[in-house]
């Protein structure tokens, strides 16, 4: 990694858990050879000029990062609908980008992303924290093709929180590709169905709850073989600092751990999840999402 590594940050309002977070943990990580040099938010929110507080050069404009950074972090962790036109503007300037979470809240915008940056041979990569929780090594590294079932369960509310427990279980299916979903569930107690082309059907349950951190551990299991394996997550500062490892490899290696398939995926059952939910609970075919 060059020791002048910058990284731009791209948001809607830098004053979120995750810039705060990404901010401090990118010098560190990185053991000083990376850190946040420039960003810019559409909307500034609170008493404090977040850029001016860390000592960040605050960007008029997503082309005025991309003009001064190496490498470009798009956040808006809880505004996806800006997603793809702040993704886009970064990837057209030819620098790797990193989306937060998930690509879009669209499959139809999510391949818009991909198809810019294939377009421009630009690095992508997006992820939720979780696919780098450090309890799932724990888990036996097997392909594919050989889970024959799995669940996953975790807090929060499906359109924000989702992401972090589907991201589980795609981690260890990300060769195959989502065929249809069904949403038994309601808002804040989402029960998801997920069938892959190859027939293999797991669920993923999503539940809010006022003690939703105390009681609803984020937590995978895997069938193989005839045996659950069963990962619980405890470690969550942990699983910030391997995203950040990983987004840091990334940078440098232009090579991303996150497949055009894999990205489709997840936005793909985060859609179909609530249109199943809206229609009592229907399959929902990735082709009726076109």
């Amino acid at each position: 990694m060059s020791k002048s590594l910058r990284i731009g940050f791209i948001d809607h309002h830098l004053a979120n858990f995750h810039a705060d977070t990404f901010f401090n943990l990118i010098p560190e990580v990185s053991g000083g050879e990376a850190q946040v040099t420039i960003a810019f938010e559409i909307e500034p929110r609170g008493d404090v000029d977040w850029c001016a507080a860390r000592g960040v050069r605050r960007a008029q404009s997503p082309e005025e990062v991309t003009n001064d950074a190496d490498a470009i972090m798009v956040l808006a962790p809880d505004n996806f609908e800006v997603h793809r036109g702040l993704a886009i503007t970064a990837l057209q300037a030819g620098l790797p980008v990193f989306v937060d979470k998930f690509l879009a809240p669209t499959l139809r915008e999510a391949r818009e992303i991909i198809e810019a940056a294939e377009k421009g041979n630009v690095p992508l990569m997006a992820s939720s924290a979780l696919r780098y929780a450090g309890e799932l090594e724990q888990l036996p590294q097997v392909a594919s093709g050989e889970v024959d079932a799995f669940f996953a369960r975790g807090m929060g509310n499906w359109s924000g929180y989702g992401v972090h427990t589907l991201a589980m279980p795609i981690r260890y299916m990300a060769q195959l590709r989502v065929k249809r979903v069904a949403n038994v569930g309601r808002p804040g107690a989402d029960v998801v169905a997920i069938e892959f082309e190859n027939g293999v059907r797991g669920s993923v349950e999503v539940r809010q709850a006022e003690n939703q951190y105390s009681a609803i551990p984020w937590q995978l299991g895997l069938l193989v073989g005839g045996n659950y394996h069963v990962a619980t997550i405890e470690d969550y500062e942990g699983f910030y600092r391997r995203l950040i490892a990983a987004v840091l490899q990334f940078f440098s290696s232009g090579i991303s751990p996150t497949s055009a398939g894999e990205l489709l995926d997840v936005v793909g059952v985060l859609e179909a999840a609530e249109k199943s939910r809206e229609a009592d609970g229907r399959w929902v075919a990735f082709k009726d999402l076109e």
